[in-house]
């Protein structure tokens, strides 16, 4: 696979959302928040002090604050729901055995192509079709979360 300069970045980006269980950029900030207001809540209780407005406070400058934190995870994510709505069923197929198989482990040496090859016989297409329409979907998923990329 030739390299390009958002190849890394892209497919990061698609593991990403896959490891995050493909839910969508409103999920997992309430997610972050409902885990912080239940964090501060313990340490609250931990420091037997505050009122009920300081612990609110408190609560929503910190989930404010992680949602800050966390923009770019944020900003992946819809760039890749994005970019999955544009596909058609045979690249987003393409892109889910790839890119989101095992997404919580490492990749290793190797372990793209074996998925493209496996790609090739579920689909089926080409090695290069295969290939060639990972590119697509890094490039769409670049122009949608507002990436440079050079032709």
């Amino acid at each position: 696979m030739k390299k390009d300069n958002i190849r890394d970045y892209a497919t990061e980006a698609f593991r990403y959302y896959a490891a995050c269980g493909r839910r969508t950029s409103d999920e997992l900030k309430q997610e972050v928040k409902d885990m912080i207001y239940e964090q501060s809540k313990r340490e609250i209780i931990r420091s037997g002090s505050g009122s009920y407005s300081d612990d609110t406070a408190y609560k929503v400058m910190k989930a404010d604050d992680e949602e800050i934190d966390m923009t770019a995870e944020f900003l992946d994510i819809i760039a890749v729901e994005k970019t999955l709505m544009q596909l058609h069923k045979h690249q987003r197929l393409a892109v889910e055995i790839v890119y989101f198989t095992d997404a919580k482990r490492e990749l290793g040496k190797g372990d793209i192509s074996k998925r493209v090859h496996k790609a090739e016989v579920e689909i089926p297409a080409s090695t290069m079709t295969i290939y060639r329409w990972l590119r697509n979907a890094r490039h769409v998923f670049s122009r949608e979360r507002g990436l440079r990329i050079d032709k």
